[in-house]
């Protein structure tokens, strides 16, 4: 049979002079289901931007070696030329959704088909209908999250029904309703013979859908075989997180042994379950930031409905909910980026009204959903020393410290830009804490992130909440939630309908279908495979 993919000796090279890849050689067959694993810049997105041409026709740089798309040259193929055969998910979504409606975006790649439009109008609707976005069709991609805008890139790329799917990162901001549907849609591509190519660090979240694990390092294949047959010892040594057991199979999970397993921020006593708009969080002498009945809207839809919530000094909460709950808006009206409409937000005990931002910054961070929005500077040294010393507060020892624990030493003289997502976030969590703030804020943390990224992460927010910083985190992931955290509080609509310490949320199962959350997973044997830890 011949390949739809064939790769033999290639090497490319950024612009920049990086080395992307080095000696990759990777055969892919008509209808498989390949994982592509790898740490944070081993080569997954430069080898996806590769198979749909935009490497070398938009990146530029240079390349070498064989690179064959259904039988098509990719180096003498423009990408207008491969659309027809292979579709490409990037990471950033909002890079790939570009139509004033959602509708109109999901339309726009089928009339570039020259498709019909009673045939464009029924793929629309029946890629809004898998993906459950059917009400998000007449809104402005602008109004939309971060886990909804992926849904909806997701959506115009699944519309184009083509031979090869190239997903970039597709779970990173969903939530686990969404995840799901995501694998309900991918097993049934797979099992019309589409051949399908997702590069992932969260592993068990599609492993046991894959026929192939292939595992990058450096830029080269360093394994390539069947999920079940990859050890967790492997997977640790190539810098991955091996899968826990995965909350979407049979079987609820032993909190007891989540508890153990995770790090030792839970209090499983002393549990304060507050329903609906009931304020929560330590008293107000102690708060740090705090939201008080706050309201906000944007573009007719409201997306914050009187929320309350208090944050204290040495706390680190976990801010959880479906996508479209408004998590991502909390945090943006905690550091001043958005204004509240009704009701107040405030930082150390004042509101933070129309205080200017360079002001709010001085005490409160925030490393945004796509980090490359705040990262500006032209290396990553200059970006680490230019927040601390505008602020007064450069210390060389501690950026040194988090140089270390980020691996972000042989980036220094890189300009952050050229960097994998998982780099970028890594450098822009460095730059906010190396300024000190009183209040952090991230926006899903762990997307885009390694093995040794996730645990590093979780040491910063474990060792600045010890010091005093008050430290809140948006995220899905359950999982490095429960060991992050020491509050959760869940949102619904704009609201908190519950805050609690995590132990105690674990067992209420309607209040985690509600947000669209599931239970975290204890940790996998340390000798389980792949895929015999997704059927367990």
């Amino acid at each position: 049979m011949t390949p739809l993919v064939l790769c033999h000796d290639v090497r490319y090279r950024y612009r920049d002079g990086t080395v992307g890849l080095q000696g990759l050689d990777l055969s892919i067959a008509p209808g498989e289901f390949v994982v592509l694993a790898g740490a944070s810049g081993s080569g997954k997105s430069t080898l996806c931007r590769l198979l749909n041409g935009l490497i070398p026709h938009l990146h530029g740089g240079e390349l070498s070696g064989r690179v064959l798309v259904a039988e098509r040259d990719v180096r003498l193929t423009p990408p207008v030329d491969l659309a027809p055969h292979v579709a490409l998910l990037l990471q950033n979504a909002e890079a790939q959704v570009v139509a004033s409606t959602v509708a109109r975006d999901l339309a726009l790649g089928l009339a570039c088909q020259g498709l019909d439009r009673a045939t464009i109008g029924a793929r629309v609707q029946e890629v809004a209908a898998a993906l459950a976005i059917e009400h998000l069709l007449e809104r402005s991609p602008a109004t939309l999250s971060g886990g909804e805008l992926q849904r909806v890139a997701l959506a115009g790329v699944l519309a184009l029904r083509p031979a090869l799917l190239a997903l970039d990162e597709p779970f990173a901001f969903l939530d686990a309703r969404g995840a799901e549907r995501l694998r309900a849609v991918l097993r049934q591509l797979h099992r019309q013979g589409v051949t399908i190519i997702v590069a992932e660090h969260r592993l068990a979240e599609v492993a046991a859908l894959a026929t192939r694990l292939v595992v990058l390092c450096d830029g080269r294949v360093v394994a390539d075989r069947p999920p079940h047959m990859v050890g967790s010892d492997e997977l640790e040594a190539w810098r991955l997180e091996p899968p826990t057991w995965p909350a979407h199979t049979a079987g609820p999970p032993d909190t007891a042994s989540i508890l153990d397993a995770a790090a030792p921020a839970f209090d499983r006593n002393g549990s304060r379950t507050l329903l609906e708009t009931a304020v929560a969080g330590p008293p107000p002498e102690r708060a740090v930031i705090a939201w008080n009945q706050v309201t906000f809207g944007h573009g007719g839809q409201p997306l914050i409905r009187g929320l309350n919530l208090t944050v204290g000094a040495g706390e680190a909460l976990s801010l959880l909910g479906a996508n479209g709950a408004g998590k991502t808006t909390v945090l943006r009206l905690g550091n001043g980026l958005l204004r509240a409409q009704g009701g107040s937000v405030y930082l150390l005990g004042r509101p933070i009204g129309r205080r200017p931002l360079w002001e709010l910054a001085r005490d409160v961070g925030l490393v945004p959903q796509q980090p490359g929005h705040m990262l500006f500077a032209p290396t990553v040294r200059a970006e680490l020393e230019v927040g601390p010393q505008a602020l007064g507060r450069d210390d060389p020892s501690w950026r040194a410290r988090l140089i270390e624990r980020f691996r972000l030493g042989a980036l220094l003289d890189r300009a952050p830009y050229r960097l994998s997502a998982g780099e970028q976030r890594r450098v822009a969590l460095a730059a906010v804490a190396a300024a000190r703030p009183r209040a952090l804020l991230l926006d899903e943390p762990t997307v885009g992130q390694d093995g040794p990224g996730r645990a590093e992460t979780r040491r910063l927010v474990s060792e600045l909440a010890q010091s005093g910083v008050a430290v809140v985190l948006a995220t899905h992931d359950t999982a490095w939630a429960a060991g992050a955290s020491t509050r959760w509080a869940i949102l619904d609509e704009g609201r908190v309908v519950a805050t609690d310490a995590p132990a105690a949320l674990f067992n209420r199962p309607d209040l985690l279908a509600r947000a669209g959350l599931r239970a975290p997973a204890p940790a996998a044997p340390k000798d389980a495979c792949v895929r015999g830890i997704e059927r367990a």
